[in-house]
């Protein structure tokens, strides 16, 4: 026969039977916890329904970084409300530690929702409200200074956290004669980089896809860090500069005023040559390549010297960055002379010299000959 257990009415869940009641609190953090995960994915699904269709990409940047951050954050909120709650019925030695280990993860998780929320707004930033390289070179480096504080907040928060945290930093602080002097001394090169990082992102005396010379290193600005730039030159090489060297020095930058790079080559022809013919094929030359950057002010062909045996023609072509107008210039070279040879193979350069009388020789058979015939054996 199968009877019913039936309890009285007021009976709590530590009175029931069977039920240990140190898995009591357990049970109920971990169902808080899981409802708390239900509940953010209810939440997150909301609210990318509604950014999708608010048609505002900063929404959906936000909640695709945020989501996962948040995600941590939510059982670890309710659980810190959980234990506050039914601390009474738990071990004071067992609950503390719990907390504060808690309370850490509920730091970094912030710290890490707050790198989203940076990074959600620099995409935007980059992709719908800047789009030139100087602005560009202003978000990069303002995101990793921001990157750097919030997480230099994080940790401190996490540091203060610790019951003599406090007491470290105000002993640190009464005792920095000596200490702090060494350490004011090895940090030195750190910060200076990291003030000249936001130097060059107030002043930018160069951005990115700049073409440089800084300290005989030439090539492009590929990357702006926080302590060094990246320069990569035109065989693929790569120069780490520290960038106190940026503000402290003197360096060339090629495409300060004109983000056009312009390069440029020598022709020689005669002196007979067509000129506007040869004009003609070269604007048609550069017109209908993909890498020229359509700056007609700066794309020539003119006559730069004149020597006793040829002109010399200086044919200069530009391009978005020195990779693209090194790739043109070779381009427009190879064709224009391919076109001189084919089209006026006459105009090419050519000795003058003045002819003589031909003289005569006798060969080896008595026989006479002249000099041009005597060359020739």
């Amino acid at each position: 026969m199968i009877t019913a257990i039936t309890y009285p009415d007021d009976a709590t869940i530590a009175e029931i039977p069977g039920l240990d009641h140190h898995m009591i609190p357990i049970l109920i953090v971990g169902s808080i916890a899981l409802g708390s995960v239900i509940l953010h994915f209810i939440i997150t699904f909301i609210m990318r329904r509604v950014a999708m269709s608010s048609g505002w990409t900063f929404d959906i940047e936000l909640v695709k970084h945020c989501s996962k951050p948040t995600l941590f954050m939510f059982p670890v909120i309710s659980i810190l409300i959980t234990i506050s709650l039914i601390s009474d019925t738990v071990d004071p030695k067992i609950l503390a530690p719990i907390r504060h280990t808690l309370e850490i993860a509920l730091i970094i998780f912030v710290t890490w929702a707050a790198f989203g929320v940076v990074k959600a707004a620099s995409i935007i930033a980059q992709n719908n409200v800047f789009r030139s390289r100087r602005s560009h070179t202003q978000i990069v480096v303002t995101t990793r200074i921001a990157y750097g504080l919030i997480g230099l907040l994080g940790a401190a928060c996490v540091m203060l956290t610790f019951p003599r945290g406090w007491e470290l930093g105000a002993s640190l602080l009464a005792s920095a004669s000596v200490t702090a002097l060494f350490i004011g001394l090895a940090a030195k090169p750190s910060l200076e980089n990291l003030v000249a990082s936001l130097q060059i992102a107030l002043t930018q005396p160069l951005i990115l896809d700049d073409y440089v010379v800084i300290d005989g290193c030439s090539g492009v600005v590929e990357a702006i860090q926080s302590q060094f730039i990246v320069v990569r030159s035109l065989d693929d090489k790569r120069f780490i500069i520290p960038l106190t060297r940026v503000v402290t020095s003197s360096f060339e930058n090629w495409s300060r005023s004109n983000e056009s790079i312009p390069s440029e080559f020598n022709l020689y022809v005669d002196y007979g040559v067509p000129l506007d013919d040869l004009r003609k094929k070269f604007y048609n030359l550069v017109e209908n390549h993909e890498n020229w950057d359509r700056n007609k002010r700066d794309t020539t062909l003119t006559i730069s010297d004149a020597t006793e045996n040829s002109l010399v023609l200086t044919i200069t072509v530009t391009a978005a960055n020195a990779m693209l107008a090194r790739k043109l210039k070779s381009k427009v070279r190879e064709s224009l002379i391919e076109y001189m040879m084919t089209t006026y193979p006459q105009y090419l350069p050519r000795s003058r010299y003045e002819t003589l009388p031909p003289r005569t020789g006798v060969d080896s058979m008595k026989k006479v000959i002249s000099k041009m015939d005597e060359a020739l054996i």
